[in-house]
């Protein structure tokens, strides 16, 4: 009987030690299985070194680097018992490119929000950072806006030439950024509206280019030129390479120029112009005090890159057939990058190629002998570039040729809109920007120069 007992009893208890472990088990299973994360992440990455160069060599003066930000979104979503979390977390990649260096920056920030009588819930996304900042939505009221305008074209007037960036608030605004600023504020006070305007990550214009005479535009005009200049923006993430009007094709600079004097218009009269007055931008960003050859100044010209405008021994910038050539290649072209390409053509096509080391003929002898090595020809194509008011420098490289040999050598860099462009007149297979007779990849880069010592 005792026996019997003591067996019931064993029996029992191993019963309901198995069910509370299952039960246990089971439990924990759900709630992970409860537990749902949703991501969506775009990230967009621009170079910014000419295609055809692995690495640009560049003074620590030089104001040629650009950064390109791109901002990635992640958005996860949490339920338990009731409590919802939402947590934002807002990236910023920022990569820029100097002295041979190359530097990504990502930051993060959460943004979180609870139901009522829920538990806060934090969660922070980091990655390693060089150089950057944690970037949060911006929006910005079209009074901001008017007053930016205002202080932009002053500064135009003043410099004859864009600002690096206006200050709004305490964001610095970069001039892509502020156009898509400028477009849709206009268009809000023309439609009698106030919502605030969110700063966008915006891409400069890949080409600019600008044939336009001087005159009035209309209001109709004006606003119509507004409208498709923003739409653009909005669909490519990018500024135009040209708006056309009934004046003809504005750049991003006379864009920004232009609707900065609408909106500072609007600031002190309370009310949109009823017309615009435009001039070209070769024209707003020269100086009215400079000499009557417009093409040779540098009032618009950073400080930073005026060593590039120089005459030097072997670069006659002043010579009076540097200056005669640089105005005739030119003639008839509006914008920079246009003038730039053309001195390319012009000597890449007019001077042949002669085997020797260093420098012999120096600008004006190879002009003359209408023959030089790859010093010379880089002599005198800087000394037009410079000669048209457009910066360029000496690139001293180490390459292998297509031919399959190694030399040292030359070439010129020339700085336009913001960017060096490769410029090797030595080969009729070479365009501005593109270097086809010797591989860049493997090329080593000796230095960079404003006045070259051989």
């Amino acid at each position: 009987m005792l026996f019997a007992v003591l067996l019931i009893s064993s029996l029992s208890l191993t019963g309901i030690t198995g069910a509370s472990a299952t039960d246990v088990g089971t439990a924990q299973t759900q709630a992970v299985n409860n537990s749902t994360v949703q991501e969506k992440a775009n990230i967009q990455i621009n170079n910014t070194c000419n295609t055809n160069k692995s690495v640009a060599t560049q003074n620590s003066t030089d104001a040629s680097v650009k950064t390109v930000q791109n901002t990635s979104t992640a958005i996860s979503n949490v339920s338990t018992n009731q409590t919802t979390v939402k947590t934002q977390a807002v990236a910023q990649n920022t990569v820029s490119t100097k002295d041979n260096q190359t530097a990504v920056t990502s930051t993060a920030t959460s943004i979180n929000s609870t139901s009522k009588n829920s538990t806060n819930t934090t969660s922070t996304q980091t990655q390693e950072a060089a150089a950057g900042e944690t970037k949060v939505s911006k929006n910005f009221t079209v009074s901001q806006i008017t007053d930016a305008a205002a202080r932009v074209k002053a500064y135009v007037e003043t410099n004859h030439r864009l600002p690096n960036y206006v200050t709004i608030g305490t964001t610095q605004v970069e001039m892509p950024e502020f156009l898509k600023l400028l477009t849709a504020g206009l268009l809000q006070l023309n439609n009698g509206t106030t919502t605030s305007i969110t700063l966008k990550d915006i891409n400069s214009a890949a080409k600019p280019s600008e044939s336009v005479k001087s005159g009035n535009i209309n209001k109709a005009g004006y606003l119509d030129l507004a409208k498709r200049v923003n739409a653009f923006i909005d669909a490519n993430g990018a500024l135009p390479n040209y708006a056309t009007s009934s004046l003809g094709k504005l750049n991003y600079q006379s864009l920004i120029y232009t609707f900065s004097k609408i909106m500072a218009f609007y600031k002190t009269n309370e009310r949109l112009p009823s017309y615009v007055t435009v001039k070209s931008w070769s024209t707003v960003g020269t100086s009215s005090t400079s000499t009557s050859n417009s093409s040779n100044t540098s009032t618009s010209v950073p400080a930073s890159l005026q060593q590039y405008l120089k005459s030097t021994t072997n670069c006659q910038v002043t010579n009076s057939q540097i200056q005669a050539l640089a105005k005739s290649i030119t003639s008839g072209k509006t914008s920079t990058y246009d003038k730039a390409v053309a001195i390319f053509n012009w000597v890449r096509d007019n001077i042949g190629y002669s085997f020797y080391y260093n420098t012999k003929y120096g600008a004006v002898g190879t002009l003359s002998k209408k023959t030089g090595n790859c010093v010379d020809t880089a002599h005198l194509l800087i000394a037009l570039e410079r000669a048209a008011g457009i910066p360029a420098r000496y690139e001293h490289v180490k390459a292998k040729f297509t031919s399959g040999n190694w030399y040292g050598h030359v070439i010129a860099q020339v700085y336009v809109n913001g960017k060096w462009y490769n410029a090797d007149a030595t080969s009729s297979k070479n365009t501005f920007g593109v270097i086809k007779n010797w591989n860049t990849g493997t090329a080593t880069y000796k230095g960079t120069y404003a006045t070259l010592p051989f």
